[in-house]
C-alpha cells in the first residue's frame, strides 16, 4: 500500500478520533455564517412567526451561544424556541450550534485526556458505556461534573484505540430536523449515522462492506440533490473517504489481502450483492465500483498489475484523500 494512502488513512482515522471534527471545522469555518443563505434561504411561515420575533430570538441564541460554557444553555433555548422562529433563523441556528461544538470539541478532548481523569474513567467504564452511564459509576464529583458538561455540550463518548474520547453527538441535532432546510436536515441524518457507529477504529474497518456502499450512495445521493448547500463540501470529503474505504479498505483491513493478494471474501460477497439488488440504480459511484469489479474478477479476485493499474487511472490516492 502506497505511502500516500497510509497517510490519507491516518488523517481519517484522526478526523473520528476527534469526532470527524478536525477537517468539518476549517470547511464550516466556524465562521460567520453569511455564506449560509443558500441552505437557509429566507422562507418564513408568517402565520407563526414575525421576521421581528424570530430575529430577537436569533440575536438571544447568538449572546447565549458565544459565552464561555455557554453551549447548554444555548442548546436548551434552541430547543424551547426554535419553533417559533423563520426556517431561516431555525437553521442558522442549529448550523451556529454545530460549529461551536465542533470548535470546543478539541478543549473538551484535551481536558479528558488528561492521564489521571482517563485513569478514572477508564476504570469506572464498561462496553459501550454513555457519558450518564459514567457518571452513574464514578464516586468523584469532579469527574462528574466533567462528563456532565461533555454531555451537555453535545458530545457522546467512544472508547478508540483504548482511549476514551469525546465526539459530536449529531443524534442531539434530529430533534431540529422538522423544522429547519432539507439540506441540512438530510446532512444531520448522514452524520448522525456517521457517528452513531464509526466506520474505523484504530486503522481498521469496523462496519461492514455493504454498509460502506450503502452510506456512500446516501452521500452521493445527498450532493445530487444539494450541489450548492451550506454542508455540501463536508458530505463531498466524507464520499472521498468512503471511496478510499471501498476501493482500498484501510491498512489494517486492506480490501486485498497482505499475505494472499485476494479480495476479502466478505468484500466480494457484500460488494456483488449490492451491485445486482441495485442494478437499476443510477449512481456513479456504483458504475465505478462495477467496472472494478470486472478487472477483479477478470484478474481471479487477485490484486493484479491490471487491478492496481485500473485504480491508480480511476481512483487516484491523491484525489480522494482529503489531504
Amino acid at each position: 500500500m502506497t505511502s500516500s494512502f497510509q497517510s490519507a488513512t491516518r488523517k481519517s482515522m484522526r478526523t473520528f478520533i476527534t469526532a470527524t471534527a478536525i477537517l468539518m471545522l476549517l470547511q464550516t469555518a466556524i465562521a460567520p455564517l453569511s455564506g449560509v443563505a443558500a441552505a437557509a434561504s429566507s422562507s418564513t411561515d408568517t402565520n407563526k412567526v414575525t421576521t421581528a420575533s424570530s430575529t430577537t430570538i436569533y440575536k438571544t441564541f447568538q449572546s447565549m451561544l458565544y459565552k464561555k460554557n455557554g453551549l447548554p444553555a444555548a442548546d436548551a433555548y434552541l430547543e424551547s424556541h426554535i419553533k417559533k422562529v423563520t426556517k431561516h433563523h431555525a437553521t442558522l441556528m442549529v448550523l451556529q450550534l454545530e460549529n461551536a461544538r465542533l470548535k470546543a470539541l478539541s478543549a473538551m478532548t484535551d481536558r479528558l485526556l488528561v492521564p489521571n481523569v482517563q485513569d478514572k474513567m477508564i476504570k469506572a467504564y464498561k462496553l459501550n458505556d454513555s457519558f450518564t452511564k459514567l457518571m452513574e459509576r464514578t464516586q468523584d464529583s469532579d469527574l462528574r461534573a466533567l462528563l456532565k458538561e461533555a454531555r451537555d455540550s453535545g458530545y457522546r463518548l467512544v472508547m478508540l484505540e483504548g482511549s476514551l474520547y469525546p465526539i459530536m453527538n449529531y443524534a442531539a441535532f434530529v430533534k431540529y430536523t422538522s423544522v429547519i432546510k432539507e439540506d441540512i436536515s438530510s446532512y444531520i441524518h448522514i452524520m448522525t449515522k456517521e457517528t452513531k457507529n464509526l466506520p474505523a477504529d484504530d486503522g481498521a474497518l469496523v462496519i461492514g462492506y455493504q454498509e460502506i456502499l450503502l452510506r456512500a450512495l446516501s452521500q452521493e445521493r445527498f450532493l445530487e440533490l444539494h450541489p450548492t448547500s451550506n454542508r455540501a463540501k463536508q458530505v463531498h470529503n466524507l464520499l472521498n473517504s468512503y471511496t478510499l474505504y471501498t476501493f482500498y479498505g484501510l491498512n489494517n483491513t486492506p480490501l486485498f489481502d497482505y499475505d494472499t493478494n485476494k479480495m476479502v471474501a466478505n468484500a466480494q460477497r457484500g460488494y456483488n450483492g449490492v451491485l445486482q439488488r441495485l442494478a437499476s440504480v443510477d449512481s456513479e459511484f456504483l458504475t465505478k465500483l462495477d467496472a472494478f469489479m470486472d478487472v477483479v474478477k477478470e484478474s481471479k479476485y487477485e490484486k493484479t498489475a491490471a487491478v492496481e493499474k485500473w485504480l491508480e487511472q480511476n481512483v487516484p490516492v491523491s484525489d480522494y484523500a482529503n489531504y
